[in-house]
C-alpha cells in the first residue's frame, strides 16, 4: 500500500490494472464479471482522480432539487453513488407528494423498477431516467445531456462535424418500406426495420440493459483480443468500426482496452447504425467514456452497413495504408446477416491485408446433419429456458409483437414461435432458430412473418469458410453463459 501511496497515480493506477487483470482470469463467472466492471469505473474515473476537485459552496437545498445532470445518471455503479442517486430521487417523489405507486404509473414504469432504483439495487437505465423526466412535478431537467457531459463536450465544440449522414439513407422511405411489408400477405422482416422508431430502439435498450445480457458482454475477453491486436498490427495508428453498434458500449470497452495497451493512442472510433435513437445514445456514451482522450476521435455514422462499400471513409486507401482497421460485429449482428458469405465478400471487400475483423457468434449444439440432436438440445428450439434467459426472451418477443401491433393495420393479436431451419444458413455446418410470428387480424385472416434468425456456427467450418474469403482466423475465444455457449472471433484479412 505504502507503494502505491508514493506512485505517480497514472503509474499506480496501471500497476492496479495489471492485477486485476490476473485476477479476472480465475475465479467464477460472477467473480470475474464484478472485476470486469470494477476496471471499467476505473477507466472512466482516472481522469476525475487526475485534476483537483473545484471547491465550491455546499448547495442549498433549493438547489439540489434543481440537480440539471446529476439526476441525469448516477456518476458511476458504485454502490455509495447508486444510494446517492435514489435518495435524491425519493425526495423528489416526496417534494412533489406522489407515492410510490403513484410514481410509477404516471412514469410509465413498473413498481419494482422504481423501488430498485429508488434504494440503490440497480442502476437506472437511460430509457428509466427518460420515463422519469416525463413528470413535471419531479423537477428534473428534461434535456438528455447533463453539465457532466456537457462540459466535456464543450472541450471539443472547436472539431469539424463528426456525424455523418450517407447520402442513400432516407429515414421516411425506410418507414413506408416497412409499413407496406408488414401490411401485404406475409415474408421476412429484414433486421433493418427492426429500430428504425424510437419505441422499438427504447424496447431493445431495455433488453441490453437486462442483467443476463450485461452478465454476457462483460465476459466478452476484450482485455485478450486488445492485447492480440496490439501484438499483430505493432505501432500503427487504429480505426474501430462498430457496425450495427447499438448502444455502442462494446466498441468502446474495446476502444478503451486498446488504449491501455498501445504506446500509440492515436485511434478513431466508428459508430455505424441505421437507428437514429441508438446511434445518438451510442455516440453519447463515446463521448462520455473517451472524452479524456485527446488523441481519440468519435465518429457516429447514420447507415446501412449492407452499403458500407460505398462509405470510403472507413475503407482502405493509400493515404491511410499506414493505419489498421478493426471491423466489429457484437452481438448478433453477424448472425441476422441473410446471407453472411456474400457480406464477407461483397460488403468488406474495402478492407486491405493486416485489418482485422472481430465477430461474436453463438455455438451450434448438436451436428447440423443430426436435427434430432438440435432440437434436444438446443433450448431456444427446445422451449427450455433458464430464468434469466425468460425474462430477456419475453422483452424481446413483446418488442416483437409491439412492431406488429404498431404498424398491421386490423392487427388483432400475435404468436411467436421458434422453428429450426437450414435453408438460410449458407455457412457449412451452421442452422437457425426461425422465429416466426403468426399474426391473427380482425377480419378472421392471418398473416405469417419471419422476424429473425438466432444462427449457431461450427467454429471450425466457419474458419474455414472465412479463410476461403480471404480472412485468416487468428484466435478466439469461448464465453459460456447460463443457457447457451458463445465465441468471440478474431480475424485479419490476409488478401
Amino acid at each position: 500500500m505504502e507503494q502505491l501511496e508514493s506512485m505517480p497515480l497514472r503509474a499506480a493506477f496501471s500497476v492496479t490494472m495489471k492485477a486485476l487483470e490476473r485476477l479476472s482470469r480465475t475465479g467464477s463467472p460472477t467473480e470475474r464479471v464484478a472485476i470486469q466492471r470494477a476496471m471499467a469505473t476505473l477507466r472512466t474515473s482516472l481522469p476525475r482522480a487526475e485534476q483537483e476537485p473545484p471547491e465550491h459552496d455546499p448547495p442549498t437545498a433549493l438547489e439540489q432539487l434543481h440537480l440539471a445532470a446529476g439526476i441525469v445518471e448516477p456518476p458511476s455503479g458504485e454502490a455509495a453513488a447508486l444510494r446517492a442517486w435514489g435518495a435524491d430521487l425519493v425526495e423528489r417523489r416526496k417534494a412533489a407528494g406522489l407515492s410510490r405507486t403513484v410514481l410509477a404509473e404516471r412514469a410509465g414504469l413498473s413498481e419494482s423498477t422504481l423501488r430498485n432504483v429508488e434504494t440503490g439495487r440497480r442502476a437506472p437505465t437511460r430509457t428509466t431516467v427518460m420515463h422519469l423526466q416525463s413528470v413535471p412535478e419531479l423537477r428534473i431537467d428534461p434535456t438528455p445531456i447533463g453539465d457532466h457531459i456537457a462540459d466535456r463536450r464543450r472541450v471539443h465544440q472547436d472539431f469539424s462535424p463528426n456525424c455523418w449522414l450517407t447520402p442513400e439513407y432516407d429515414a421516411l422511405k425506410l418507414h413506408n418500406e416497412m409499413t407496406m411489408l408488414l401490411n401485404g400477405r406475409g415474408g421476412h422482416l429484414e433486421q433493418t426495420y427492426l429500430y428504425l422508431d424510437p419505441s422499438s430502439a427504447a424496447a431493445w435498450y431495455s433488453i441490453a440493459e437486462q442483467e443476463d445480457y450485461t452478465v454476457s458482454r462483460m465476459l466478452m475477453p476484450l482485455d485478450n483480443v486488445a492485447e492480440c491486436i496490439t501484438e499483430r498490427a505493432g505501432s500503427v495508428g487504429l480505426d474501430v468500426i462498430g457496425l450495427g453498434c447499438g448502444d455502442g458500449k462494446d466498441e468502446v470497452r474495446l476502444a478503451q482496452c486498446l488504449l491501455e495497451r498501445r504506446r500509440n493512442r492515436n485511434l478513431r472510433l466508428y459508430l455505424l447504425d441505421i437507428s437514429q435513437p441508438l446511434l445518438c445514445s451510442a455516440y453519447r456514451h463515446a463521448a462520455e467514456a473517451l472524452a479524456d482522450r485527446s488523441t481519440v476521435s468519435i465518429y457516429a455514422i447514420q447507415g446501412n452497413f449492407h452499403n458500407l462499400g460505398r462509405y470510403t471513409s472507413l475503407l482502405h486507401s493509400p493515404e491511410r495504408s499506414h493505419r489498421r482497421r478493426v471491423v466489429c460485429l457484437f452481438g448478433n449482428t453477424f448472425a441476422n446477416l441473410q446471407n453472411e458469405i456474400l457480406f464477407v465478400r461483397n460488403s468488406l471487400m474495402g478492407f486491405a491485408p493486416g485489418d482485422f475483423l472481430m465477430l461474436s457468434i453463438g455455438e451450434t449444439m448438436a451436428p447440423a446433419d443430426k436435427p434430432d440432436e438440435i432440437l434436444a438440445q438446443d433450448r431456444l428450439l427446445a422451449g427450455r429456458t433458464s430464468e434469466t434467459m425468460s425474462t430477456g426472451r419475453s422483452m424481446q418477443s413483446r418488442m416483437f409483437c409491439d412492431l406488429l401491433r404498431r404498424y398491421i393495420h386490423g392487427f388483432k393479436s400475435t404468436e411467436l414461435t421458434s422453428v429450426l431451419d437450414f435453408a438460410a444458413c449458407p455457412v457449412p455446418g451452421s442452422y437457425a432458430a426461425d422465429i416466426r410470428a403468426t399474426v391473427k387480424m380482425t377480419s378472421g385472416e392471418s398473416k405469417h412473418f419471419s422476424i429473425a434468425y438466432i444462427k449457431r456456427y461450427d467454429q471450425r467450418l466457419l474458419d474455414e469458410t472465412m479463410l476461403r474469403e480471404g480472412w485468416q482466423a487468428v484466435a478466439h475465444w469461448r464465453m459460456v453463459k447460463d443457457y447457451h455457449p458463445r465465441r468471440l472471433l478474431l480475424y485479419q484479412r490476409i488478401r
